[in-house]
């Protein structure tokens, strides 16, 4: 039985698009016992209630670029040894990384065991794991039309993974009544939170309803406001989209599912360490389109909020435009299920560097 090692560590924005995935294949037909899972400690918190094998590594993450991973070389090839026996003992023929520092380890050893490999990057600016196994066999599908920072002959455009509940939604967001959504990703954002609490503070008397996603560990039960109620994590993020028409984020990959069903947004990009690279080129592709305006101050943001909020009926239609986003889905599954189909002499075929 050809099984398929699924490769996602650290947060939520690399985790979850595997997770969803994985259960989309499920609902087609695809036996969960075809899955091997391998993450590590950060990224199992998105991985419960999977009735799937999983393994959990102390995978090495450097946080000063290719140097670290130099100095801590050790590291890096227990974990590679520890991932090599995965593969041998559970018979893994197909592989797919949805980035990060597990990447070139997943496309090192599919390299070595000549395991169809593909990747997957959620962001416009490839972070340095999918820039490095662009250098190796292999297709690396990409949520924006021109991601940079990789090989370009090694990418397929198909679009952003997107959760298969959220891709359902009839999104109309004509509501009388505004409700905004806040999240700063997987891990919530000290930047946002401190932005909406001032804000709130500030203007007391706005007839506005605030649902906001706190980030884990974050939330605050000293908090009073009016019409505003706070979350640290929510599973289900459709339960969450149907019921804003405004939302307010970081420009991770929550935006593009936000700007998928048509949802106008305030961003406000990470500004630090490699993170700060593809949160900017993101928000400015969004801002380009229409979709989203970009704040970079306090300032900025309690200005476009208090001018939506002024009359949002009119002022979102002045200010936002509706685009049409292509979502990865259907297009990553074809290839995955025609992979799993496919004769040895087949596979055989795409190791081209």
């Amino acid at each position: 039985m050809k099984k398929i090692g699924i490769f996602c560590v650290g947060t939520g924005g690399h985790v979850l698009p595997a997770k969803n995935l994985i259960t989309q294949l499920n609902d087609e037909g695809i036996d969960l016992d075809k899955f091997i899972i391998i993450t590590d400690e950060r990224g199992s918190q998105y991985l419960k209630n999977l009735d799937i094998k999983i393994y959990i590594l102390d995978i090495y993450r450097s946080k000063i670029g290719l140097f670290g991973y130099v100095l801590n070389i050790y590291r890096v090839m227990k974990t590679l040894l520890e991932i090599r026996t995965i593969i041998k003992k559970e018979e893994i023929k197909i592989s797919l990384s949805t980035g990060s520092y597990i990447a070139p380890i997943a496309s090192l050893l599919s390299f070595t065991f000549r395991i169809k490999y593909y990747g997957q990057e959620q962001n416009i600016y490839a972070g340095l794991g999918n820039k490095v196994t662009s250098f190796l066999p292999g297709v690396i599908f990409t949520s924006y039309p021109e991601t940079k920072n990789i090989k370009k002959k090694k990418t397929i455009y198909v679009g952003p993974i997107i959760n298969k509940d959220i891709v359902k939604i009839n999104k109309t967001n004509n509501a009388e009544f505004l409700t905004i959504g806040v999240q700063g990703g997987s891990q919530g954002s000290e930047q946002i939170n401190s932005y909406l609490y001032k804000f709130l503070n500030e203007n007391n008397t706005i007839k506005v309803n605030f649902l906001h996603i706190t980030g884990k560990d974050k939330l605050d039960n000293n908090l009073n406001f009016k019409n505003y109620s706070q979350f640290d994590f929510i599973e289900n993020m459709s339960e969450y989209y149907e019921k804003i028409n405004l939302q307010i984020s970081r420009s991770g990959g929550g935006a593009l599912e936000a700007a998928y069903l048509g949802i106008p947004q305030v961003l406000i990009p990470f500004k630090h360490g490699t993170t700060s690279s593809h949160q900017h080129l993101n928000a400015q592709y969004l801002e380009n389109l229409g979709a989203a305006i970009v704040v970079n101050s306090y300032t900025e943001f309690e200005n476009i909020l208090l001018k939506i909020i002024n009359n949002h009926e009119v002022k979102i239609r002045e200010i936002f435009n509706k685009v049409n986003i292509q979502i990865g889905n259907h297009e990553i599954i074809r290839y995955l299920k025609e992979a799993l189909n496919e004769k040895i002499v087949d596979v055989l075929k795409q190791f081209k560097l």
